[in-house]
């Protein structure tokens, strides 16, 4: 007996040195490079805005583009990645004009003008914290006025996080520009082994460092999150933007289980996706919208995953969304 168990112990503490050097050889695994230049960076429409600015509860500072209107009623726009509230100029306006709502674009943490690591949080679920943060502040400010929390890609995988807080402040509607459902949904491309151009195409705009992302999920696993500020998801972009992103940051930006995210949404939903988008598989997300939530899903011919956040083919369908769930705001 007492044999058995000196070779379990052995066993035991063989399988664990083996599980964290693994872990951690492939946490410090080196950093992929781009062999092209970096793409040029995306130039936003100009329009007059108030600067807001919004304490967060660790006294960090977010910085917000604020669109007034003579209404009680507020829409907040959440970027996508690399991107900061200047994307949301153009169509700021457009959804003030059609919901006559003040409309508030924010520049998350660590991007645009805002506080914090660029690209980086200080634990996974901070931006989701933060946006809780700036709903409250304007709900303090507006308390008798309805909410519509928007997001663009990453800005809606984390408006789906907030979805799933326990005790978040009220919202009573979302607005999804191709938002970002999780690694695990179906929106997500796969790999085309028979079109290496596309892959190729793809690797030099953005990479992941895989083996690190391997790595910090063992470590986080069992508990040890010490390293998530390591740099794991890259884009060839200048430093004139957010384009690093570390492990807790690209965790962060989209739920971990998109089923359980959708559930979570408790007001109605609209997403609108571009037939063209680039970054997901549009013809999936009704399907997996509609499979888990009440939400409304349109699919936008010609649009893709940028040109979608101004369509005016999507703002006619938001317009009509927000009539029917009586979200317009009464002036």
């Amino acid at each position: 007996m007492k044999k058995f168990w000196r070779i379990a112990l052995i066993s035991t503490a063989v399988s664990t040195l083996i599980y964290f050097g693994a872990a951690l050889i492939m946490a410090f695994w080196p950093e992929p490079t781009f062999t092209v230049d970096p793409f040029p960076v995306a130039v936003h429409s100009t329009g007059e805005f108030t600067p807001q600015q919004y304490t967060m509860r660790d006294g960090t500072t977010l910085f917000a583009r604020r669109f007034p209107a003579e209404s009680d009623d507020t829409i907040l726009l959440l970027h996508g990645v690399t991107s900061e509230s200047g994307a949301f100029n153009g169509s700021a306006q457009l959804l003030r004009e059609l919901s006559g709502a003040e409309v508030i674009a924010l520049d998350l943490r660590g991007h645009g003008q805002s506080g914090g690591t660029p690209g980086d949080v200080d634990y996974i679920g901070q931006y989701e914290d933060d946006v809780a943060d700036v709903i409250t502040a304007i709900r303090a400010a507006k308390p008798n006025g309805r909410f519509i929390l928007a997001g663009h890609s990453m800005g809606g995988g984390i408006a789906l996080r907030f979805a799933q807080l326990g005790d978040h402040p009220a919202v009573d509607g979302y607005l999804m520009f191709a938002p970002h459902l999780g690694s695990d949904a179906p929106t997500m491309p796969q790999p085309d082994p028979d079109n290496p151009a596309a892959a190729a195409a793809a690797a030099a705009y953005s990479q992941l460092n895989v083996p690190r992302l391997i790595g910090l999920i063992m470590l986080n696993n069992v508990g040890i999150t010490g390293l998530n500020h390591l740099d794991t998801l890259y884009f060839n972009l200048t430093d004139a933007v957010t384009h690093v992103y570390s492990f807790g940051a690209t965790v962060n930006t989209s739920p971990t289980k998109y089923a359980e995210a959708l559930t979570a949404v408790d007001a109605p939903m609209l997403v609108v996706v571009g037939s063209n988008d680039e970054a997901f598989v549009a013809g999936e997300f009704a399907t997996a919208v509609t499979t888990y939530s009440d939400g409304e899903v349109h699919v936008i011919d010609g649009e893709n995953h940028n040109s979608i956040v101004e369509s005016a083919a999507a703002m006619t369908i938001i317009e009509g969304w927000l009539q029917e769930t009586q979200l317009a705001a009464q002036n």
